[in-house]
């Protein structure tokens, strides 16, 4: 990585001609779009009522189902400190507060934080960040419990401009996940097979054919390693070709595809998988009204089972948003969750191969009202269904009704 940094910083030092123009257009977009302005710092509060309604099923059970009242407040504040126009830092502090009438033990206090700087010089912006979470929601589909776990992500990188129309981007990552000693779930403990860290290299070139879009390849290597199951440590590669569309195209998002090659340390427990890896997510307006959104993500993630050290997500999603008018909008959305596992190969039966599969859809709609240029208001309905072949028990249905609102201040 010091090398890699080097090589770039190297590449940076030359060529005035291709100098970036400052101030810079993140500094110049804060300080025009910043809510609030105190000497050399730029807020922006928002309030989010993200729930207030019935939960139908608290639990995700299969059997007899408990409903309960039910909302989520979130106050989130977003910081920039602008520093002599060349370099920028930026502060993100959200903290849900999740309550139950009912069920007390499902209530939590969730916080979250993001702090990122970033430097910029003639042809290479120097960045580093740092993602906080400590929560008690479910971590995916595959986990019914709420429990709490902290996520910790360190990022440190460079992009650099090559020319005015290509760029390298290279960033080193550590990701700790850590549960609570008390995290049973299906009676396993989710700290003996989930607390990791995973330290990887990303590396991205891009090049822009347009002042809208980007072609992109992106190449990942990804180290996992266990604290209390080392068996499941393993490397990973991943080459993703792809697309990006600024925000300001009919059709803007990123869509990626490519191959991803997971090698386990210890190949007597751990099958290998290689195969196809994808992030897309698009939307495209029409006619200034209606917007279209489509998405879809496979890789790999790890279970909480030891008998089933990992499964292959397959997402799939589609949305369409449609304005009435200059303040009502209807939103509607359907999300297809498929999880193919894999046994270990220490496993009774059907070693290594590929077992039945979790289903899990989620219906969406709702009606909103604008207000201002970032508040919501809404009423909406979603409905959760799990399929397994694996066991009934893991089968529920979940309806969930209420309001939303978020203000920005």
């Amino acid at each position: 990585m010091i090398r890699v940094a080097a090589f770039l910083i190297a590449l940076a030092i030359p060529a005035a001609s291709l100098a970036q123009s400052f101030p810079p257009r993140e500094i110049d977009e804060v300080r025009s779009e910043a809510r609030m302005h105190a000497g050399p710092f730029y807020a922006t509060p928002t309030l989010r009522l993200k729930e207030l309604g019935v939960d139908s099923n608290v639990f995700n059970e299969a059997g007899e189902q408990k409903s309960d009242f039910t909302f989520t407040v979130a106050p989130k504040i977003d910081l920039w400190v602008p520093i002599a126009q060349r370099a920028l830092i930026k502060a993100t502090a959200v903290t849900d507060f999740v309550w139950y009438a009912e069920y007390d033990t499902e209530r939590s206090i969730d916080p979250q934080l993001a702090v990122r700087g970033e430097l910029y010089l003639h042809r290479i912006t120097l960045y580093a960040q740092n993602e906080y979470v400590n929560t008690r929601q479910r971590p995916n589909h595959e986990i019914d419990l709420r429990s709490r776990h902290v996520e910790d992500t360190v990022t440190a990188g460079a992009q650099v401009a090559i020319t005015p129309s290509l760029s390298v981007d290279a960033a080193g990552r550590r990701f700790e996940t850590r549960y609570n000693t008390d995290a049973q779930f299906d009676g396993t403990s989710l700290q003996r097979t989930l607390n990791r860290e995973t330290r990887g290299l990303q590396l991205t070139a891009r090049h822009r054919l347009t002042p809208l879009t980007s072609l992109a390849l992106r190449y990942d290597r990804l180290q996992d390693r266990f604290e209390y199951l080392p068996t499941r440590d393993s490397d990973s590669y991943k080459v993703m070709p792809g697309v990006e569309l600024e925000p300001q195209a009919l059709l803007k998002g990123s869509a990626y595809v490519g191959y991803r090659k997971f090698t386990p340390l210890d190949p007597a427990v751990l099958p290998e998988f290689s195969g196809l890896v994808a992030e897309l997510g698009l939307s495209y307006t029409l006619l200034g009204s209606t917007v279209f959104g489509v998405s879809y993500a496979r890789d790999l993630s790890y279970s909480y089972e030891e008998q089933r050290p990992f499964f292959i997500d397959n997402s799939v999603g589609a949305s369409v948003r449609r304005a009435l008018g200059s303040r009502f909008d209807v939103l509607v959305s359907a999300d297809r969750h498929e999880y193919e596992y894999y046994e270990a190969l220490t496993a009774v039966s059907q070693p290594g191969e590929v077992i039945p599969m979790d289903v899990t859809w989620n219906y969406a709609g709702s009606v909103g009202y604008r207000l201002g240029r970032d508040g919501r208001l809404a009423f909406g309905v979603s409905y959760w269904q799990r399929e397994s072949t694996r066991s009934a028990s893991r089968e529920y249905d979940n309806l969930r009704f209420g309001s939303s609102f978020t203000y920005g201040f």
